[in-house]
């Protein structure tokens, strides 16, 4: 008999699940496996931490590290969905979107897996904190400064070619470098290209302090002696899953696991395809086999109930694309 998903967290996937969803078999994690402090790089986790109003002095510390040129002293935290003025214009939900004490607009994104237009989907998220600034009937358009962060745990093909984790863009003269506004800036921090280990870190450096707990701490089952400062012990503080309510737990094993099934359809699917392409013969069988994959995953997800918005984020496929399956 079929079992329905998400299964027990002592069963495994049935083999024909796995034909419908395309993937090897898997089996849900128990809680007592997920660890001491929670994954930063998983949404539910990265907002337990930095969404929450008791913990506004993490996510302070971590924005004045990355905006040098704003000393921000107090955030509030908006709405974080966004409407769009045309109704059929697609809506946007951020991680975390606050206005500072100085009336500044921060837009926080992460994003765990690559995907295709990043760098495009950052500016259409920015347009929503611009339109919200002008009303109708408003005869000048002073701006509030407006920030759009990018937390990316992989490197983004725009910037492969530099070294630096932290990238700030603004608005500049090709070949002046000067900077026509101040009002609109891009902030890409690319986990991909961090890879200190403890013993390397500048414990001067809070934010090499940061970069190190996004990508590890729920790696860890206590405060390592080079995490010693201040901040530092707010945010393992912060991050204990002991400090879950019931049912925040509860979504945050379910978007662990539903992260790591889908990144598992996503690669499966890859796979397979580029060995279809390889029994072809073709020189780019490869490429057509695993887009052929990508589209049956995305059917299968379609399937299952999974939103266009988080197909879209897995497999890079538009919503257009998305429509037509």
């Amino acid at each position: 008999m079929k079992k329905n998903y998400p299964v027990r967290e002592d069963e495994f996937l049935s083999e024909e699940s796995v034909d419908i969803l395309c993937e090897p078999a898997i089996a849900r994690p128990r809680k007592e496996s997920i660890g001491k402090y929670v994954n930063l790089l998983n949404d539910t986790g990265f907002k337990h931490v930095f969404g929450r109003e008791a913990n506004k002095d993490i996510i302070i510390a971590f924005l004045n590290e990355i905006i040098p040129d704003r000393h921000i002293l107090d955030i509030e935290h908006l709405r974080n969905e966004q409407i769009p003025l045309r109704i059929n214009s697609k809506k946007s939900v951020y991680d975390l979107y606050c206005k500072t004490d100085d009336g500044s607009k921060i837009i926080v994104e992460l994003q765990n897996d690559p995907q295709k237009h990043f760098v495009d989907r950052a500016i259409y998220y920015s347009t929503f904190p611009v339109q919200a600034q002008v009303e109708r009937g408003d005869k000048e358009y002073t701006l509030c400064p407006i920030y759009v962060v990018s937390i990316l745990n992989f490197t983004l093909p725009e910037l492969e070619e530099e070294k630096r984790v932290l990238s700030t863009f603004r608005l500049k003269e090709i070949n002046t470098g000067k900077v026509l506004s101040n009002k609109y800036t891009f902030v890409f921090i690319e986990l991909g290209k961090f890879n200190k280990q403890l013993h390397q870190l500048d414990q001067n450096n809070i934010l090499e302090c940061f970069y190190y707990c996004l990508k590890h701490i729920s790696k860890l089952q206590e405060r390592p002696l080079e995490l010693q400062q201040e901040i530092m012990a707010r945010l393992f503080e912060a991050a204990q899953v002991a400090a879950m309510q019931p049912e925040e737990l509860e979504k945050y094993i379910s978007t662990m696991v539903t992260e790591r099934d889908i990144r598992n359809y996503i690669s499966y699917a890859q796979e397979k395809g580029r060995a279809e392409g390889r029994d072809e013969g073709l020189a780019e069988g490869e490429v057509i086999g695993e887009t052929k994959g990508i589209h049956k995953t995305a059917r299968n997800m379609k399937a299952k109930g999974i939103s266009v918005e988080m197909i879209i984020e897995c497999t890079g496929l538009s919503a257009e694309e998305i429509g037509s399956l």
